[in-house]
């Protein structure tokens, strides 16, 4: 049985159950920190640049200096990934995480007290079949009574690790067997808890602008791809009643690619499952990434 991946953690790869992260980091305490999530297709780092871009927006947003510039977090980045080469399966996709915290906290509790960051670096395998079943036959959303937090409050663009508006999004849909489609405040459609969202009306692809919602890698990969393909695409504003009127629907992360919707909240597309426009954008992040999912035999 292959070996855990090494981990990074403060300049030092090491073994997963090696490394030690104080009680007090800021990161436990009070969910006082960024994080980022790199596709990596068969030891591949897809977009890790786009990745690192958005980490150092969020830690300039939060105010965090991770003590590496942004060149050398790729660099250790594609260091661990030399490290753990023995360890990470050629055809298999992992999730590489990269977490930034305050710090360890100052007795004072202070926030400006706190430091040097805690930086952390790992690989975790992604369960391939399950997003090849998704893809197949799509996946259930159900519209959480739990909104999106405003950019009024914290900015919608920065991925902080203070996720307790999505997770409990994610435990109100999951009562009803369902994952999360939130809407803002406003009542408009946001996205997934960890998601963008996107719909197909009349040909078009259509999703929320970024005021509201993560600006996702994923997402500015769909924009690239449908420009590719010559599929119109709008950033609007819009509600469950355009979700009512749409040929299809579709989510994307990076853990995901671009994954079918079957069904929200009653609401079932137009078009069959997956439909067309959602096909090409799933075959063109295949061809994009040179990364296949297949349903486990």
């Amino acid at each position: 049985m292959p070996k855990e991946p090494f981990i990074f953690l403060n300049g030092k790869i090491a073994e997963a159950e090696d490394t030690r992260i104080s009680p007090f980091d800021r990161g436990f305490l009070w969910g006082d920190g960024i994080y980022e999530v790199t596709p990596c297709f068969g030891r591949n780092l897809y977009r890790l640049q786009d990745h690192v871009d958005r980490l150092y927006r969020s830690l300039s947003y939060v105010r965090i200096d991770p003590g590496l510039s942004p060149l050398e977090m790729v660099s250790e980045t594609e260091r661990l990934l030399s490290e753990n080469h023995d360890r990470l399966g050629a055809d298999a996709m992992y999730r590489v995480g990269h977490w930034v915290t305050r710090g360890v906290d100052d007795p004072s509790m202070m926030t400006s007290a706190a430091g040097p960051a805690t930086v952390m670096i790992f690989f975790r395998p992604v369960d391939t079949s399950a997003i090849a079943w998704n893809h197949a036959n799509g996946i259930k959303l159900s519209v959480s009574s739990v909104r999106r937090n405003p950019p009024e409050c914290i900015e919608s663009r920065a991925k902080v690790t203070s996720k307790m508006n999505q997770i409990l999004a994610e435990l109100d849909a999951g009562s009803r067997s369902a994952l999360p489609l939130m809407l803002d405040i406003n009542g408009n459609v946001a996205e997934n808890s960890v998601a963008n969202f996107f719909i197909v009306r009349e040909g078009s692809v259509w999703t929320p602008p970024d005021r509201n919602i993560l600006e996702g890698v994923t997402r500015k990969v769909v924009f690239e791809l449908c420009s590719r393909l010559s599929i119109p695409l709008i950033e609007r504003y819009f509600t469950m009643y355009d979700v009512a009127q749409a040929e299809e629907f579709f989510i994307t992360s990076s853990a995901i690619c671009a994954t079918p919707v079957s069904d929200v909240d009653g609401f079932t597309p137009k078009r069959s499952v997956p439909g067309p426009i959602t096909t090409q954008l799933i075959e063109a992040f295949a061809t994009e990434t040179g990364y296949g999912f297949h349903i486990a035999d």
